[in-house]
């Protein structure tokens, strides 16, 4: 299963992206706009043996397709994001047909996954919590749109994103989601148990009081 970082913030990135062996890095304009970043400075910080999905604005088939090609030519790790709106499916199907593979984003239904990836999409990402958010199980509506594309051979990947809580992700881990891409707190919580912690500080506590270091000492 494949983890990215959804961030634009420079110093997380670096911090995250190599030493934990991430994926990748997915953003968004409001991600952008929060982390009060760049996308050209983007560019620069995430690793080029590493993904980074950035998205279009416009939603116009000819400007996504400009927006598409600019992005790219940018970076050789760039995959783009297109909004899974007709006109998005319109450019995503004319990009595929070029050979350029992309991810659909704002999913919220297995019919509209579907949809995507049969003008080939190369993802689609869900937006769990969102789902939720309409009162639907978004990790059940995620986990279906997989289940769909693997009983019907589809070459297209599920990239979950949009989580509140850890449980959501944990539940698309065990039931073998392709991908998720969660948030710098969220990402925290991933690589950091209190409970650890506080065996490692037991471990260590009990050798230092037997040898009176607090390394092997070898």
């Amino acid at each position: 299963m494949d983890i990215y970082l959804d961030s634009a913030n420079y110093e997380k990135i670096t911090e995250y992206v190599e030493a934990y062996n991430i994926k990748g890095v997915t953003s968004n304009p409001t991600i952008i706009v929060k982390d009060k970043a760049d996308i050209l400075k983007l560019v620069e910080v995430v690793p080029k043996n590493k993904d980074l999905f950035v998205q279009v604005i416009s939603d116009e088939v000819e400007g996504i397709i400009a927006e598409t090609k600019k992005l790219m030519s940018l970076s050789n790790n760039i995959i783009v994001k297109i909004p899974a709106s007709p006109n998005g499916l319109k450019a995503i199907k004319i990009l595929k047909d070029e050979g350029i593979k992309t991810l659909a984003t704002g999913i919220y239904s297995v019919q509209q996954a579907i949809m995507a990836a049969n003008c080939g999409a190369a993802y689609v990402a869900p937006y769990v919590n969102r789902i939720c958010d309409l009162e639907i199980d978004g990790v059940k509506a995620a986990l279906e749109i997989q289940k769909t594309f693997q009983l019907q051979n589809i070459d297209c990947k599920v990239l979950a994103a949009s989580f509140k809580n850890m449980m959501q992700v944990k539940e698309l881990m065990i039931n073998g989601i392709d991908a998720v891409t969660i948030s710098v707190d969220l990402m925290e919580k991933l690589i950091h148990n209190k409970n650890t912690d506080y065996a490692v500080n037991d471990f260590v506590t009990a050798w230092k009081e037997y040898t009176g270091n607090d390394t092997l000492g070898l």
